[in-house]
């Protein structure tokens, strides 16, 4: 597999999370002190101080989660991806979407699932049961909007790839998989859920599986060109190799 990343966005937006996790804690800590004056006009100020803070710090955890945590969404992605074989490149911040794997047949989207607990697909609807209250109040331990992240994605890089010269009749078919990586995450029935949805420990057998039997359509190799080209979006950075 070869890897494209964009380590400046990283490093840029993992500063961008820290300081706004810091300015919040300001904001807050300002809000409480005004909360504590004997002068009830002042409670106006700390009211705006606990809103303004509270934003800041749903903004800054979003940055910290995808750029600042060890390991990263990528990188715990790449783990599985590293071992497939030359014909597959991965593109991590290089692109539109945040994450690409590029195959022979097909461009993968890879959606993270970060939510603990039980989820399963009823009724044409994602459910999700934990014991986690607090956690999923603030958005950090839910299933999110798999179909609203994934129309958008898909508008984005049709139109971006449409942009750099490559016509809509090229494009590949945009394959999204959700992937659990927590061991605290149970899945019910998922079988009829709009996407795939595979433990990490699956998600290489199960894209190889997918590109051999599945592959009606092969990318040729003057297609695939210019969708590299296009994904790295001119990136510098170093592109490492690994085959299994």
């Amino acid at each position: 597999m070869k890897l494209v990343r964009n380590d400046k966005q990283i490093k840029r937006n993992k500063l961008i999370g820290n300081l706004m996790t810091f300015t919040s804690l300001a904001v807050l800590g300002l809000g409480l002190y005004f909360a504590f004056q004997k002068d009830m006009s002042q409670i106006l100020y700390s009211y705006v101080c606990l809103i303004v803070g509270f934003l800041l710090t749903q903004i800054g955890l979003n940055f910290v989660n995808r750029y600042g945590r060890s390991p990263r969404y990528d990188e715990i992605l790449g783990s599985a991806f590293e071992k497939l074989r030359h014909e597959y490149t991965y593109y991590v911040y290089s692109s539109p979407v945040p994450m690409l794997l590029l195959g022979p047949c097909r461009l993968w989207l890879p959606i993270p699932v970060n939510a603990t607990g039980d989820i399963s697909y009823q009724n044409g609807k994602w459910v999700h049961k934990t014991k986690n209250r607090i956690q999923k109040m603030m958005g950090q331990d839910t299933v999110g909007k798999p179909d609203k992240e994934v129309a958008e994605a898909s508008a984005t890089l049709t139109r971006y790839l449409t942009e750099k010269g490559i016509p809509a009749e090229m494009h590949p078919e945009l394959k999204p998989i959700m992937v659990v990586y927590l061991k605290e995450t149970q899945l019910g029935d998922v079988s009829q859920a709009p996407y795939p949805v595979v433990e990490l420990e699956d998600l290489k057998r199960y894209i190889r599986r997918m590109d051999r039997e599945e592959c009606t359509d092969p990318i040729s190799p003057e297609v695939a060109a210019k969708l590299q080209e296009a994904l790295a979006n001119g990136i510098a950075e170093a592109v490492t190799e690994g085959a299994e």
